[in-house]
């Protein structure tokens, strides 16, 4: 049951769209603060806990932002640790030239230094076809972890794996600790999608990429891509399902994602998490703010779940956890009317408003990070 009951008028002018929106993020309030994840642990949340078991459980990590950044491009090396991103992805397979991969191969390490001098986390997109090569090259201590593009098979990421155990050993790296986020392009890979996610603990991100432009899925009359609505909900499904986190945002043509403007990108990052993603890919520096806004709760939101979480507190008569069975009306909240409340709908409330905060603190880091202050513990 949705904890609200709003409804949308937009007869007074306003750009229905963007009430849309508001009313979306609201309903799936509780997708958008479901906490991301960590490898070879299980969920332990009640509210998210399904009996089955998972790769992995709740971490504090915050990946808004992805941006990828080609490694044959110099300039963007070296200016990307400035763009404010969760994640720096440090592109080896897409946007790299054959001729120019060796180059790029050699460069990696240092550009990992200089993405975690900003604060972000550095991952490295590398080539399922040139992956010995690929992963030799990205594989130093300031590593997160990589994402493997146009993934079709478990083989794919359990060879990854292998390989990324054998490098952890030599370069004296703690033994599991580099993720592996699987992107599902091609019509194969998102049919395998369960068992790729599946294939490796180390799995901790499932993302379509650029499956509209590998697929031709073309628009429709309505401004969405054609099947890439179905394919957004089917690869959050699955993602929730094992507790790996699903990162996209729902991109409307022409755009076709990786290079809309910072408006459409907001609108893109805000509809992708109302409907469950947590964080999303992009090319631009210019995109980095609005996937960082748009994957954090709003003020209105936090309002809204402030209140209705302190009048459900004062219904129960303590701050512990909700146990009654009933459900209550918060009446009169500004912006949104009568708010309805029953005591899972106030756990994704509480949810909302911490990841709020972790939003804040990771902010809070990064700008530590580049002002070479001590980074606020978490």
């Amino acid at each position: 049951m949705p904890w609200f009951n709003h409804a949308v008028d937009d007869s007074a002018g306003g750009d229905p769209s963007a009430s849309w929106l508001a009313t979306a993020a609201l309903y799936y309030l509780g997708l958008s603060a479901q906490p991301e994840v960590v490898p070879n642990q299980r969920i332990a949340s009640d509210s998210l806990k399904n009996g089955l078991p998972c790769n992995n459980c709740m971490t504090d990590r915050i990946r808004r932002s992805w941006l990828l950044v080609p490694m044959s491009k110099p300039e963007r090396v070296d200016s990307a640790h400035l763009a404010g991103a969760d994640v720096v992805v440090l592109d080896l397979a897409e946007l790299v030239a054959e001729r120019d991969k060796p180059a790029a191969r050699d460069n990696m390490q240092q550009a990992l230094g200089r993405v975690r001098a900003g604060g972000s986390e550095a991952f490295a997109q590398v080539d399922p076809e040139l992956l010995y090569a690929d992963l030799r090259a990205s594989v130093w201590p300031e590593l997160t972890g990589v994402v493997v593009n146009r993934l079709e098979s478990p083989d794919q990421i359990r060879e990854t794996s292998r390989l990324l155990d054998e490098l952890e050993e030599e370069r004296g790296l703690i033994p599991g600790s580099l993720a592996i986020v699987a992107s599902v392009e091609t019509a194969k890979g998102n049919l395998n999608a369960h068992e790729i996610a599946t294939a490796s603990p180390r799995v901790t991100g499932l993302t379509l990429g650029r499956a509209d432009l590998v697929m031709d899925l073309r628009p429709e009359p309505s401004g969405e891509i054609h099947l890439y609505q179905y394919l957004m909900q089917r690869l959050i499904i699955v993602a929730n399902s094992f507790g790996v986190t699903p990162i996209g945002a729902w991109w409307r043509a022409p755009d076709r994602g990786l290079l809309a403007t910072p408006e459409r990108t907001l609108e893109a990052a805000i509809r992708g998490r109302a409907i469950g993603f947590k964080g999303s890919m992009c090319l631009l520096d210019a995109q980095v703010s609005s996937l960082n806004e748009g994957f954090t709760p709003a003020a209105f939101e936090i309002e809204a779940a402030s209140k209705l979480t302190a009048a459900y507190r004062d219904r129960v008569g303590g701050p512990g956890p909700a146990i009654l069975a009933d459900t209550m009306t918060v009446s009169g909240v500004e912006g949104f009317g009568d708010l309805i409340a029953e005591p899972a709908a106030v756990d994704q409330a509480r949810n909302l408003i911490d990841l709020a905060g972790r939003c804040g603190a990771r902010d809070e880091a990064k700008n530590a990070a580049l002002e070479q202050r001590p980074v606020p513990a978490p």
